[in-house]
């Protein structure tokens, strides 16, 4: 199981908005910073991005929901949006 963490300081959202070049319209991005555990010495920083009117994560250890994940086309693995759910320690 995936391990991701979302300390104090990362349970807030950054959200910006403007005006898109393209298409002339409006748009707001909110997003989360948090770490996730691949395996490695130390965890790595990444963003999750939040939806319209989402409350960011509260601090805490959490996991992949496994809608997260899914197969696409020509069975690729694929990952999709972001879900989070509390960790629950396998090992014990």
């Amino acid at each position: 199981m995936i391990k991701i963490e979302i300390k104090p300081s990362q349970a807030v959202a950054d959200t910006r908005s403007g005006v898109s070049k393209t298409t002339g319209k409006a748009y707001t991005i909110s997003e989360q910073s948090a770490y996730i555990f691949l395996g490695g010495d130390y965890p790595q920083m990444f963003k999750i991005n939040l939806e319209n009117g989402q409350p960011p994560y509260p601090a805490g250890l959490y996991s992949l929901h496994e809608s997260s994940i899914y197969v696409g086309d020509f069975q690729k693995l694929r990952v999709g949006k972001i879900v989070l759910v509390p960790y629950q320690d396998s090992s014990k």
